[in-house]
């Protein structure tokens, strides 16, 4: 068996114009395969890993009713998200064992000392909302319940806005306004931006990139008392202006709020998806619901696929990438069977000196496998190539297409395993010939 490998290795060097091209068509299938696959699994990972998996969002449907004459939404493009804030208080104190938060995106301007001035992308949140979602803290703290209550002006900003606007990267108890006052710094904390953005999924917004990492954090009746009109999407009751607003909020007839609970077992789960559904019931008995009572608890992952955040086109290109992979192997498996029939008469007198059709095989196998591996090597390059292709589309999520090593793995594993199947056929003819046949034909 260890000649056999032997000579499968060598059979490499022999009729190099043939084994090259096999080769070179191997890494082009396994390269383009590679590349969709390396975007596809980045953008599947778990964005918050450690944390995730206990937090869902859930949703009650306190939307008013259809106009006469007026079609209902069908939900189906992006599912409903938002509700008041009374709604968010009312599940909160129905719920008090449950760690909730209810959070709203927005975009601010901090005036610090020397009226430096920074733009930010903020989040405005009910409940503990830096250490349900794991806001990584450098420095001080967050804020606490008390502190909620009673509407402190607090915040905690990032280490980059702390240098901008104080000059230092430890901002910890320093003042900048907004609003109508002053806020006082009480932890700062490292980049936070996970990718994709589910904690505050817009309609129009696709969830990757740069322009969404959080830089402040504030509890939002805190930043309400201040003055701040959070700039984001609303959905109003009739009589209210919906869509995305700015600088206008009506709190008691405007949804603007995304909920998240962190629910760590199924028990929690149920128990937290049958609060939302009585309290669905009772609104709509008291006929402050006007639409059928219905309440929806999303799991992050399925949150994430419900608004179709991993882009269509991605799956399409990886289908493609995968059938040019198809024809590329049905190629070489011709290649390699050519190979081998060519080398009938000396297969033939290792088959008339004694070797068994399964050395034949082996011997057969080695060389393909060994061609997989190879392909794959040069596979490896022609990847990195057309991640940064990808990456020079700047859609938002292509810079999530980076090649880690675990992938690169994955990539000569699949060389082989490529490599061995597409000679699977060759060797099993090559050692089916009857080896008289070919020795007579020397």
């Amino acid at each position: 068996m260890r000649y056999a490998f032997e000579l499968g290795l060598r059979g490499l060097l022999r009729h190099p114009r043939t084994m090259g091209l096999a080769i070179a068509t191997l890494a082009m299938g396994l390269a383009a395969t590679m590349t969709m696959l390396t975007l596809l699994s980045m953008l599947s990972a778990d964005p918050l890993p450690g944390l995730s998996q206990h937090l869902y969002l859930g949703w009650v449907d306190s939307r008013q009713a259809p106009a006469a004459g007026a079609r209902a939404t069908d939900d189906v493009g992006a599912p409903p998200r938002l509700l008041k804030l009374a709604d968010v208080q009312a599940i909160a104190d129905a719920q008090p064992r449950v760690r909730q938060t209810a959070l709203v995106p927005t975009s601010l301007t901090l005036e610090g000392e020397d009226a430096r001035r920074e733009s930010v992308r903020a989040l405005l949140a009910t409940g503990p909302l830096p250490s349900m979602f794991g806001v990584p803290l450098l420095h001080g703290r967050s804020w606490t319940e008390q502190e909620a209550r009673d509407r402190a002006p607090v915040a905690i900003i990032d280490a980059r806005t702390s240098l901008r606007l104080f000059g230092r990267a430890d901002g910890t108890g320093q003042l900048f306004r907004i609003g109508q006052g002053q806020v006082r710094v009480v932890g700062v904390s490292a980049e936070w931006n996970p990718q994709p953005g589910f904690y505050a999924l817009q309609e129009s917004d696709s969830g990757w990139g740069e322009a969404l990492t959080v830089r402040a954090f504030l509890p939002l009746d805190s930043a309400l008392a201040l003055g701040v009109t959070p700039i984001s999407a609303q959905d109003c009751d009739r009589g209210g202006t919906g869509g995305f607003r700015f600088n206008e909020l009506d709190l008691g007839a405007c949804r603007f709020l995304q909920l998240w609970a962190e629910l760590p077992t199924s028990q929690a789960v149920d128990g937290f998806r049958a609060a939302l559904d009585q309290y669905a019931r009772q609104r709509h008995d008291t006929g402050a619901f006007e639409r059928p009572p219905q309440a929806q608890v999303y799991n992050v992952r399925a949150w994430l696929t419900a608004n179709r955040v991993v882009p269509d086109s991605v799956r399409l290109n990886l289908w493609l990438s995968l059938g040019l992979l198809s024809l590329c192997m049905v190629n070489v498996a011709g290649l390699l069977a050519a190979r081998f029939l060519r080398r009938g008469g000396e297969l033939g007198v290792r088959r008339v000196l004694g070797a068994s059709r399964r050395t034949v095989v082996v011997q057969c196998l080695v060389e393909a496998g060994a061609a997989g591996l190879a392909g794959g090597l040069l596979a490896l390059p022609l990847t990195l190539f057309g991640l940064w292709v990808v990456r020079l589309q700047d859609r938002g999520y292509t810079e999530q297409a980076v090649l880690h090593p675990g992938l690169f793995v994955v990539l000569l594993s699949l060389a082989v395993a490529v490599g061995l199947l597409v000679g699977l056929l060759p060797a099993w003819r090559a050692a089916r010939i009857e080896p008289a046949l070919q020795v007579k034909s020397l």
